[in-house]
């Protein structure tokens, strides 16, 4: 019986072993996600995140013309959010102060796994559940093979062991964005495009609506 146990446990240990090497510490190249909204058919916009180390830049494009990009900056911690015309370009900051203050609706969210598995982009995805503290409720998939590098990377999804690659978004207007990962590229990235266009002037909120 003792030699079974010990049997067991090194079976368990080898286990646990195997998917720990599986993962890998997404550090460096990007991932583009179609834009579906209010469960059209046809994609609406692409959605890329690059990484490089800390820095993050986030890029949405739609068809209808509405464009956003964000770069954040894991050394400062803040992020920068670029607005304007072509007359007129402005990087709104937001401290890491005023994005912690945000994403606290995100915290001490609770996960529950779904019954559903499917392959996203090339990568093995399980269905989960998440609940926030206000109630609200989203359904996702997730590929655990892959695992940001820090959280600022899954400020929705906080404590996620994996990476989201098929989520929603509901917005207070009652619009539903859905985000369906199309590729994953793990690769070299150039890291200027991190870095802010000259011709956008730094500005603060306040700032901001002053200028409008």
């Amino acid at each position: 019986m003792k030699n079974i146990l010990q049997f067991l446990l090194c079976l368990a240990f080898l286990s646990l072993s195997d998917n720990a090497l599986a993962q890998k510490i997404f550090s460096e190249g990007l991932i583009k996600y179609e834009v579906y909204v209010n469960d059209g058919n046809k994609p609406e916009g692409i959605y890329v995140i690059y990484i490089k180390g800390g820095n993050i830049k986030r890029e949405l494009v739609m068809n209808n013309g509405f464009n956003n990009i964000t770069l954040y900056n894991h050394k400062s911690g803040n992020t920068l959010s670029l607005n304007g015309t072509d007359d007129r370009k402005f990087a709104l900051e937001i401290t890491a102060t005023e994005l912690k203050e945000k994403n606290k609706r995100f915290e001490n969210a609770v996960y529950t796994t779904l019954d559903r598995n499917k392959k996203i982009a090339g990568y093995a995805c399980r269905a989960n559940q998440i609940t926030y503290v206000q109630g609200e409720t989203a359904n996702f998939y997730f590929t655990p093979d892959l695992i940001p590098q820090n959280e600022s990377f899954n400020a929705m999804f906080p404590g996620l062991n994996g990476i989201p690659l098929e989520y929603e978004i509901s917005s207070q207007g009652g619009v539903v964005m859905k985000f369906v990962a199309t590729i994953v590229d793990i690769k070299a990235i150039d890291s200027k495009i991190f870095e802010l266009p000259q011709e956008y002037k730094i500005v603060t909120k306040s700032e901001l609506e002053k200028l409008k």
